[in-house]
């Protein structure tokens, strides 16, 4: 597989977060690959009240959200979780792709050490479960996918089902079904 290109990350947010289900998601750490194949992400974009960045207000928190496409963009939740996200469409909106779950495939038994599990089971199917999986660190945050530690491998966009829903963990803009989901 290839790295995904950089003219997919400027997709509109929906149509990129429904291109990456099924592209494998890597954290290249020391000498050691971590990852699996992206099967859940949430799409968020400036005129949605969900989001970060809704209505263009930018802070320093959410200004990687204003970068360039292929920017990461990670926030901490509930005081001890990290959350890693993908900005999307031309840089000035923003907007970003929330990557919340992966499939294991690359080192997994590093992964559970990393979560501190006993079992694979429960590996990375959250989006703080997923960062802490696979180690990655908050110093990311604003750097470029695929010319840092971070990777996206293209699977040329074969998955046959997606399914959407409402996004999870959000008092507002619940009626959107920007939750976007592929069983392997």
């Amino acid at each position: 597989m290839n790295l995904l290109s950089q003219d997919i990350f400027s997709l509109s947010t929906i149509d990129f977060a429904k291109r990456i289900l099924g592209c494998s998601l890597i954290y290249e750490n020391k000498e050691i690959s971590l990852g699996g194949i992206i099967t859940e992400v949430e799409a968020y974009t400036e005129e949605d009240p969900a989001c970060h960045a809704y209505l263009g207000k930018k802070t320093k928190r959410n200004a990687p959200m204003f970068a360039k496409a292929g920017t990461i963009y990670m926030y901490m939740i509930y005081g001890m979780y990290y959350c890693l996200n993908i900005v999307t469409e031309e840089e000035g909106r923003g907007c970003a792709v929330l990557i919340r779950s992966i499939d294991p495939k690359y080192n997994i038994e590093i992964m559970q050490e990393n979560r501190k599990l006993s079992s694979s089971k429960n590996i990375s199917n959250g989006p703080g479960k997923l960062v802490q999986a696979l180690s990655i660190p908050m110093s990311l945050n604003g750097q470029m996918f695929n010319e840092s530690s971070l990777k996206i491998l293209d699977a040329g966009g074969d998955v046959k089902e997606i399914e959407s829903s409402s996004r999870i963990g959000i008092a507002k803009g619940k009626e959107l079904p920007w939750r976007f989901v592929c069983r392997l």
